[in-house]
């Protein structure tokens, strides 16, 4: 059975006062989804959860699960295997640093929704077992990101002018 992630739950930190359209976020799940056509689910329907959060809420989320003691831009959670019901369609979490977005887009001469999209797709691709730990799957997965993005009217992310 051919997945799509049809349901995109939006959250953020009590001091984060962000304003983002939700069809913004539909249209990125869409290009996704046809990218990755092929990815296979028990269940057709897919949810992931996104949290804009603060740098103070990051650094801690970065800091317990990676050990690493400073903010980051994105982060994603998948549930734990073991205690997923197969029946369940919940993909899991991305957080998103809304300061680090902020921050990244300005210095890298990025639009702040095209950056938010790339980091949304980059963290999706996280969740369904996508990884840059290594040169061919770094490629691999900045492929996608760059063909969903495309499809979306946004430039390559990986071409930087500073």
């Amino acid at each position: 059975m051919i997945f799509h992630i049809v349901n995109v739950l939006i959250s953020q930190d009590e001091d984060i006062d962000l304003k983002i359209n939700e069809s913004d976020l539909t249209r990125c799940t869409r290009h996704i989804n046809k990218e990755l056509k092929t990815f296979r689910s028990k269940n057709p329907c897919l949810t992931v959860s996104l949290r804009f959060t603060s740098v103070k809420n990051m650094k801690k989320l970065n800091f317990s699960f990676s050990g690493v003691n400073k903010e980051t831009n994105v982060l994603s959670f998948a549930p734990d295997l073991k205690e997923k019901d197969e029946k369940d369609n919940y993909v899991g979490d991305v957080a998103i640093c809304v300061d680090v977005l902020k921050r990244e887009a300005k210095h890298q001469n990025k639009d702040f929704l095209d950056h938010l999209l790339h980091l949304f797709t980059h963290g999706v691709l996280h969740l369904l077992g996508y990884t840059h730990g290594s040169d061919g799957k770094a490629s691999e997965m900045e492929a996608l990101e760059k063909q969903v993005l495309k499809k979306l009217g946004i430039e390559d992310p990986y071409q930087i002018e500073l």
